[in-house]
């Protein structure tokens, strides 16, 4: 499992994170911006498609994850010197890895839609939590930058863990999961022993950061984005300990919260 779980975390990240690049398309981010932007989730996918050799993965679906990086190294490559990417081919490359990412899941876990939809939800929540904390970083070095970048960031953010805090609340109250033999309801899971780290998920995953959300709200009216982005690692720190949290029980009890 804990193989699994880094495949699925450094591909999921790589093949998304790029569509953050819809944040600011309204205005695009120059100073070379980009660059990181498209290189690390390029070196995070690629790390992933070198380590799916230990995964025993379906060979045709692992050249087809060949190709995806090559052409992604290609793409960032071309724009490597440019101050803009083009948003439309960079769209194609992430729905292609999405697509990619959803048929590795239903190899290695179930091919299952709410589950798989749920995992993309989560990798959406983690890449603009990671963007926003990279925009915070910009900032620091790249005088009179526009705050409404990183506002727009945190917007987004917010709406994403907004939707994922109403799909648990109906997860809960409706879902069930194979526990000691028998059919549980979550909520009687979760009061459990090894329900409790599902509870540890939900409060580091949404809850913590939603009511974070307000603090950083509230430095970004005071045009304070060093404090901003001090908030922001701290909530990256909940997001990333949610998430993992999440797709542990998501792999192991195929509860797709």
């Amino acid at each position: 499992m804990p193989v699994q779980l880094s495949f699925l975390s450094f591909f999921g990240f790589g093949v998304i994170y790029p569509l953050c690049f819809w944040i600011s398309c309204k205005d695009p981010i120059k100073n070379h911006f980009l660059r990181f932007h498209l290189g690390c989730p390029v070196f995070l996918a690629g790390t992933a498609i070198i380590g799916s050799y230990f995964l025993p993965i379906d060979f045709y679906l692992r050249l087809w994850a060949c190709v995806w990086l090559i052409c992604a190294l290609v793409v960032t490559a071309y724009f490597w010197n440019k101050e803009t990417v083009h948003l439309g081919l960079v769209t194609l490359l992430c729905l292609w890895g999405i697509k990619l990412y959803a048929l590795f899941y239903g190899y290695l876990v179930h091919n299952n839609f709410k589950e798989i939809t749920v995992s993309i939800l989560a990798g959406l929540i983690l890449s603009t939590a990671f963007y926003a904390l990279n925009l915070g970083h910009f900032y620091l070095n790249v005088h009179g930058f526009k705050v409404h970048h990183l506002k727009n960031a945190v917007k987004v953010f917010g709406v994403l863990l907004f939707v994922r805090l109403l799909w648990d609340i109906y997860g809960v109250a409706s879902f069930q999961t194979i526990y000691g033999g028998e059919m549980v309801t979550l909520r009687h899971f979760i009061m459990g022993p090894d329900g409790v780290l599902l509870a540890v998920a939900l409060f580091f995953g949404v809850l913590f950061p939603l009511g974070s959300l307000y603090f950083a709200f509230g430095t970004l009216k005071l045009k304070n984005t060093q404090a901003t982005t001090g908030i922001l690692y701290v909530i990256l720190s909940g997001v990333l300990l949610g998430d993992l949290a999440y797709k542990y029980y998501l792999l192991k009890f195929g509860i797709a919260l």
